[in-house]
């Protein structure tokens, strides 16, 4: 395996919490290993709180909920 893909997931892996930012609540995140924006994303959950490519999701008027 690449050395930087193992570095990424390292990075990646430190400090989640729940308030970590989770790629599946960004806009350009498709349930992918890679984003629309191409951004490599080591698994579900990974800690991406340092992304300059993210975008938070539209928040539904009734519910609250982010889509």
């Amino acid at each position: 395996m690449n050395r930087n893909i193992i570095n990424e997931i390292q990075r990646q892996s430190q400090g989640i919490e729940t308030w970590t930012f989770v790629c599946d609540i960004c806009q350009n995140y498709k349930d992918n290993l890679v984003c629309s924006k191409g951004v490599f994303i080591a698994f579900k959950g990974a800690n991406l709180s340092g992304c300059f490519e993210f975008q938070g999701g539209k928040k539904c008027n009734h519910c609250g909920r982010i889509t």
